[in-house]
């Protein structure tokens, strides 16, 4: 699509006698835009409009004498009427505009250019955010999966550690009734190392 604005291009179909029409669906087929082809019409027209004061200037002299350059008057025009000011200057201005049924459909399609811009722009903002919230979902699904992981990790641990006390609580309840059955035990096998010691040492002696 091209960058420029067509002035030239609709000045030149202009001057070659091709009305607004025509220009515009030249323009179209060389891929301009709708705003590109109204700049460039308006441009053109107001450069068209722009030189012929100057043109009329030169041709419309009303003091000068029959015969002298400059002289002839536009057609039914009034001897002391100023240049540019024949009834018939606004009617030829406003055919050489473009009809009102072609600006309205140029309008119209400006306005859906810009509507589907809008839209386009629109869409992509819903797209974003339903990407956003896509993720922000999985986020909170990873999050919550860290949690639950987490919860049954902390369960296990305090379930072994309970396991743990249990098991150190039975052994030492074990210690405790071993050191019971010591204190039963001991008195009497000290008793009895201390006879046997008695014995042996009698029988040295009658030796």
């Amino acid at each position: 699509m091209p960058d420029d604005v067509p002035t030239e291009k609709a000045l030149s179909m202009r001057q070659q006698g091709l009305t607004n029409n025509q220009i515009i669906a030249a323009l179209q087929r060389d891929g301009y835009t709708t705003n590109q082809i109204l700049d460039a019409l308006n441009q053109a027209q107001i450069s068209e409009q722009s030189k012929k004061p100057m043109e009329g200037g030169r041709m419309a002299y009303p003091n000068a004498p029959p015969g002298a350059p400059g002289a002839a008057l536009p057609t039914g025009a009034p001897p002391d009427m100023p240049p540019g000011d024949s009834p018939d200057a606004g009617d030829e201005v406003y055919s050489e505009g473009m009809d009102t049924g072609k600006i309205e459909e140029l309008v119209e399609a400006v306005i859906d250019e810009k509507w589907s811009d809008f839209m386009d722009n629109i869409n992509r903002i819903v797209d974003w955010k339903e990407k956003t919230d896509q993720r922000l979902n999985d986020m909170e699904a990873v999050v919550k999966n860290m949690k639950d992981d987490f919860d049954k990790l902390h369960t296990s641990i305090l379930e072994r550690v309970g396991d743990y006390d249990k098991h150190i609580g039975e052994v030492g309840t074990e210690i405790k009734a071993l050191e019971k059955v010591f204190q039963k035990v001991l008195p009497g096998f000290m008793e009895n190392v201390a006879e046997l010691s008695r014995i042996t040492s009698d029988l040295k002696k009658t030796r």
